[in-house]
């Protein structure tokens, strides 16, 4: 039976306006949302246990560069050690969407920081922040795994906050942690053997989801004038450039000179961001469960119970989210205050909701993000045996390789008997989605398998009385 899809209070049976009360962020169970910790609010924050955070997080990642200037082996072992930090099991905040699990920085990882901190060190540069800007121009270091280093460096103050808490919310289903000569009382994890940590919703801030060069910064800067004097810097260098620079293209420029990379740092350390505003959710990154229980419970359907049916599961589901994207309003939860469409994160966890909640009550086991070889496939679908994948893609992302490429991949690697291509329009014109739906008539003509292309109109409808 499919994963029920439910926020934490309602696993410990809490009201929300409770809840809302204690300042914790309320995750999803089981799914991860995409906030981290930005170590800037930690100097903001007025909860006790995290009193001089970002203080004690600086002097941790001062104590590496100490150990690094001492140019002594043994030393630097000791810094690429404590630069390993391991994930946090249970915090329900990053990247991942199958699991509440983090990421954090693994031994590879940790080795090329060192070697970027040894760099600039040689440089002149050892102010600690550095290892806060390193996801400018480090590949695979962004803002989640900088946020789940940091929920580890900050270990003890996350299990004396998630104690408090848990103790405030009256929760019963208890773990007792042991950390090091010392026991905590917290609240148990709904799905799995450990605890669930609960984190403050004013240190968190939203994570984008980087396609292009100049979202970069937007993933490891989180401050408009920050990521504007960023692109400044390089736009000397990578203006009028038919591609876009790597990662490695821009660490190379921005290492080239003490002053350019300075200038960043200084900026940095002089933004003033703010934590995310979960009432408003302005990026649409909180309230998709919540929107999706409104219109499943407003349009229901009848789900088919023999598991030969599942073909016929999957075309309900999909076609009743067709229906209320084009015909319902449920365009409108895929827009952000600012009316510009939402990240295709946000389409998918909004898909996933419905299908779940319109699945809750039969044998259809749907997986998000299933572990496909070669890369992630959205859904799997699966009943007696039978598995159907389904991929979403927003007209504003990449369709010709989603429908190409990466579908077929995971339809072979799940040994799924058929794959359903959901493309959701949210431009006027879309000649990549012309081109592919060419394609599919093309192939089914000569009779090849193909994904199958469902169209769903998600642009802004006019209201009757503009119309």
């Amino acid at each position: 039976m499919s994963q029920s899809l439910k926020r934490a209070n309602e696993y410990f049976g809490i009201s929300d306006s409770v809840y809302r009360k204690t300042g914790a962020f309320n995750p999803v169970i089981g799914v991860d949302s995409l906030f981290f910790v930005d170590p800037l609010l930690l100097s903001k924050t007025k909860v006790p246990e995290f009193k001089n955070a970002q203080k004690e997080a600086r002097d941790y990642f001062a104590s590496i560069i100490t150990l690094i200037r001492t140019g002594n082996q043994k030393a630097r072992s000791l810094a690429h050690k404590k630069l390993t930090l391991r994930e946090v099991r249970g915090i329900g905040i990053g990247y991942g969407s199958k699991t509440d699990d983090g990421s954090a920085i693994g031994p590879e990882l940790a080795g090329r920081l060192l070697n970027t901190a040894e760099e600039l060190i040689q440089m002149g540069i050892s102010d600690p922040a550095i290892f806060e800007v390193m996801g400018l121009f480090e590949e695979d270091f962004g803002s989640d795994r900088l946020s789940d280093g940091l929920i580890r460096i900050l270990l003890e103050r996350v299990f004396q906050y998630s104690e408090r808490i848990t103790k405030e919310l009256g929760i019963k289903e208890v773990y007792i942690q042991k950390n090091y000569e010392k026991s905590y009382t917290l609240a148990k994890h709904p799905l799995k053997d450990g605890p669930l940590l609960f984190i403050p919703q004013g240190m968190l801030r939203d994570l984008p989801v980087a396609n292009s060069f100049e979202e970069i910064s937007a993933v490891a800067i989180f401050n408009e004038a920050l990521r504007n004097k960023f692109n400044s810097i390089l736009a000397s260098i990578f203006a009028g450039r038919d591609k876009k620079p790597k990662k490695s293209e821009i660490k190379k420029y921005l290492l080239e000179t003490k002053d350019r990379i300075k200038t960043i740092v200084d900026a940095y350390q002089s933004s003033v961001p703010k934590p995310y505003d979960f009432d408003a959710d302005p990026s649409g990154l909180y309230l998709w469960l919540d929107k999706a229980k409104q219109l499943v419970q407003a349009n229901p359907v009848s789900i088919p119970a023999k598991p030969e049916d599942l073909e016929e599961v999957v075309k309900i589901v999909i076609n009743a989210f067709k229906r209320g994207v084009e015909s319902k309003g449920w365009w409108k939860s895929l827009y952000g205050e600012d009316k510009e469409p939402l990240n295709e994160s946000h389409a998918r966890h909004f898909f996933y909701a419905t299908a779940l909640l319109y699945c809750e009550s039969s044998d259809v086991d749907i997986s998000p993000e299933s572990n496909a070889g070669s890369g992630p496939v959205d859904f799997k679908l699966s009943r007696g045996g039978k598995k159907i994948v389904v991929e979403i893609k927003l007209t504003s992302g990449h369709v010709r390789q989603g429908y190409e490429k990466q579908t077929r991949i995971y339809e072979e690697s799940e040994d799924a008997q058929k794959s359903y291509f959901v493309v959701i329009k949210v431009t006027e014109k879309s000649k990549i989605l012309e081109d592919i739906l060419k394609l599919e008539r093309q192939e089914q003509k000569k009779g090849k398998k193909h994904p199958i292309i469902i169209v769903v109109d998600g642009r802004k409808k006019l209201s009757a009385s503009n119309a």
